[in-house]
This record gives structure tokens, sequence and C-alpha cells, in this order.
């Protein structure tokens, strides 16, 4: 009996040997405090100022983009209607180029005796003259009105001037060489005779002003001595 009291006293010391021994209990706090320096409070002036200047960068970066977009939208409006004007005005030199050869076709026609005017060939010529003409006018030519028109330094060129009674003053006479455009661009003005209409030395206008001024006094009374 008493060598087994003394094989569990013994076992009960190993088991107490084997248990690990609790270390002594941290404060958490107190570590990470000790762990972590004290932090210096925040420069608001400062940071103020940083966010002000960064504010006024964006501004200005904002400004630059908006100019930068506007400029590229206007290049772009730009080269587009550059572009329409290659297309509608790009045989411009071609056509005027070919004007005088529609003038020389107009000036045989009407030296073509009326003898040789029902000739095949002569009516093979004016076939082409048409042809010609139409081709032009579907790239955009058209022929300025001119005879019996005012007189518009836009679309006409006076080289002479005519007295007559059947236009009033300032209108168009005769056309010398026609005039053209294309589209909605003179390409060559018509060269024109100007009719200057007088009345006793004194243009049409002048006269017609003349009569509508009122009556001077010595008129005046020379028409209370007639009644």
């Amino acid at each position: 009996m008493l060598d087994e009291d003394k094989g569990q006293v013994a076992a009960s010391s190993d088991a107490q040997k084997a248990q690990p021994v609790p270390e002594p209990a941290v404060d958490e706090k107190a570590e990470k405090s000790a762990a972590k320096p004290e932090e210096k409070p925040a420069d608001i002036k400062a940071l103020q100022q940083e966010l002000e200047k960064q504010t006024e960068l964006s501004k200005h970066h904002l400004d630059q983009w908006k100019r930068t977009a506007a400029g590229l939208e206007n290049y772009r409006r730009r080269a587009e209607k550059e572009r329409e004007e290659l297309l509608r005005f790009g045989d411009a030199v071609l056509i005027t180029k070919l004007l005088p050869v529609l003038d020389d076709f107009e000036r045989a026609f009407q030296t073509v005796p009326a003898t040789l005017s029902d000739f095949t060939w002569i009516e093979g010529v004016a076939l082409i003259e048409r042809k010609l003409r139409l081709l032009l006018e579907q790239q955009g030519l058209r022929e300025v009105d001119a005879l019996g028109k005012p007189f518009d330094p836009k679309f006409h060129q006076a080289v002479l001037q005519e007295e007559s009674t059947a236009y009033p003053d300032g209108y168009i006479v005769a056309v010398l060489q026609k005039g053209y455009t294309l589209h909605d661009r003179v390409l060559r003005p018509a060269m024109v005779k100007v009719a200057r209409n007088e009345q006793g030395g004194k243009t049409v206008g002048s006269a017609e002003a003349e009569g509508n001024a009122p009556a001077t006094d010595k008129e005046k009374e020379d028409e209370s001595r007639t009644e």
C-alpha cells in the first residue's frame, strides 16, 4: 500500500511539471500605445491651401480641355466646309476655260446664213453645243439673266451706255457677252450695254425727283396771277 501511494504522488508531481506555466497578462492598449509614436496634429491651414491650389489647377486643366475641344470642333467644321467647297467648285477653273467655247458656238450660229441652217452638219454642230451646255449645267452652271433687267454690279459689267427711250435709265438694253454663275458664285459677269434715258439734259430719276419737289414762292405767285 505504501508503494502505491508513493507512485501516485510521484505521477502527480510529474504531471504538474509537464503543464506550461501561464505567462502574466499584458495590457494590449498599453502595448499598442508603446509601439506607435504619438501623432502630431495636422496643419489645417496648409491642407486648405493645398486643396485650393489643386482646385485651381483642375479648373485650369478643364479650361484648357474645353479650349482644345472647341478648337478641334472648329477645325472639323472648317475642314468639312472646305471639302464641300472643293466638291462644288473644284471644276470652276476648267468650266471657266470652257466658257469661250460656248461663246464661239453662239457667235458661229449667229453668222450661219439662213440657207444653210437646215443642213445636217449644222444640226450636228448644234447638237454638240447643246450637249456641252447640258453637261456644264449639270455641274451647276447657270446663265446670268441680264437683258431688260436693272444693272447690278454683282452680276453685270457695264462697258457701254446708250441713250434709249425704250428702257428706263440704268436698265440693260443689250448683252455683249453672256455671264455665268456656278452654284451661288459668279463665275463670269455679263458684259452689258446700259440705257441712259435723259429728258431735258437730266436723267429720268432726277426729273422725277424735281417734279415731286415743292413749288417755290415765285412759282406760287405766278400761279395766283394766272388764276
